[in-house]
């Protein structure tokens, strides 16, 4: 078994109502947490600024991004995932998303806002994806 990122309902909703927020623009955030063996305990949601202020590719803030590392490095967090939102289209990365990965050791998730609403998580590299282990926490 591989890694699993758990996410409580409260961030899950956060990281929805964020996407929701900044449409018909693509939002970005960081999830932060503690690892536990072979689980990724999410205790933190940071929205950051879409620098692009674009609907089809983010780039978060260099402001955003060392607030939100200032912060999770205080209370001894790692990050655990990167997500975004894809306004219009489904949850699968683009050239451009693996091509701006944050890192090949994070989980990225993916909002889609076109019907039905649906997150998909991933592990990225330049060249490919694949599906990463999720599941929402009550």
């Amino acid at each position: 078994m591989g890694f699993r990122l758990i996410v409580p309902r409260a961030v899950y909703v956060q990281m929805l109502d964020h996407a929701f927020t900044e449409r018909p623009l693509e939002c970005c955030g960081l999830l932060a947490g503690r690892i536990e063996g072979e689980r990724g305990e999410v205790a933190q949601l940071y929205r950051l600024v879409n620098e692009l202020a674009s609907p089809v590719e983010y780039r978060s803030s260099p402001r955003s991004m060392l607030d939100a590392c200032r912060d999770l490095t205080a209370h001894g967090w790692d990050v655990l995932a990167v997500y975004h939102s894809h306004p219009t289209t489904a949850p699968i990365p683009s050239a451009k998303d693996r091509a701006a990965n944050y890192s090949e050791d994070v989980v990225n998730l993916i909002v889609s806002l076109a019907e039905p609403i649906t997150v998909a998580g991933w592990w990225l590299t330049a060249e490919s994806y694949r599906a990463a282990e999720w599941q929402i926490a009550e």
